[in-house]
């Protein structure tokens, strides 16, 4: 059962009584809509067992819906002054489950935005979660060399996601097309997912939103690579444990 609340049940609520409400193991939604923003906030129930990490959500969930709702009331401000009309903004957060171990939880981040333009903006993000020290793990710090990363992970989604632009575009990519470039890792998320609910992972994906990778029309594009030996060997010792090689599909 997915558990809502509203805005006047959050108001009052410290970050500490709100791990207590959140922290029930079901799936959370904050759902409100209204003239200035229709605003949307939701989480995963492995996320709500997990009270330090809903304290890190809630925090960004009233961050958001503070900032959206400022956005708003400046535009609609500067709509009545050009006397034009207002359309409403729409704000949407959802945060899914890509797998977990017995110590790490990762979590699939989507955005959306629209300020009421022809088409809304799309965001992706990554989280993970240390449930044993109470903190995210930045993705590169599983990893004992800066680099490994780079050479490891986003080599192999450079080669895949051509493939898959060839497909979509119906021909192959060549340089000086338009985007043609591989995005850097900065642009896009990365998340370690777990493929068969093992609780171990053996997955990175690699999501690039729409108009990042491609043509906005393209879509978003979310690309698995294997975790091989040689990332798994490269993982710091704390974290090498929660990985496991990819057997093929």
């Amino acid at each position: 059962m997915k558990h809502k609340a509203s805005l006047a049940a959050l108001a009052p609520l410290t970050l500490g009584a709100c791990a207590t409400l959140f922290g029930s193991g079901s799936p959370f939604a904050f759902d409100k809509k209204g003239d200035l923003v229709e605003f949307n906030y939701s989480w995963s129930a492995e996320a709500s067992r997990t009270p330090s990490l809903v304290r890190r959500l809630q925090g960004d969930l009233e961050r958001a819906f503070k900032a959206a709702v400022a956005t708003a009331e400046a535009d609609r401000a500067q709509s009545a002054a050009m006397k034009r009309p207002f359309n409403g903004h729409q704000y949407s957060r959802r945060w899914t489950s890509a797998g977990q171990s017995p110590r790490l939880l990762s979590l699939d981040g989507r955005l959306m935005l629209s300020t009421g333009g022809a088409q809304p903006s799309h965001g992706a993000d990554g989280l993970l979660w240390d449930r044993l020290t109470g903190t995210e793990v930045k993705i590169d710090r599983l990893f004992g060399a800066s680099t490994a990363l780079e050479k490891l992970v986003h080599s192999s989604f450079c080669v895949t996601l051509d493939g898959e632009r060839a497909k979509r575009r119906g021909a192959q990519v060549r340089p000086g097309d338009a985007f043609s470039e591989c995005p850097r890792l900065d642009a896009i998320a990365v998340v370690p997912a777990d493929s068969n609910a093992n609780r171990r992972f053996d997955r990175f994906r690699l999501i690039a939103p729409n108009g990042v990778a491609g043509a906005y029309a393209e879509g978003t594009y979310d690309i698995a690579v294997p975790v091989t030996a040689a990332m798994r060997a490269a993982l710091k010792p704390a974290y090498r444990s929660n990985f496991e090689v990819a057997q093929p599909q």
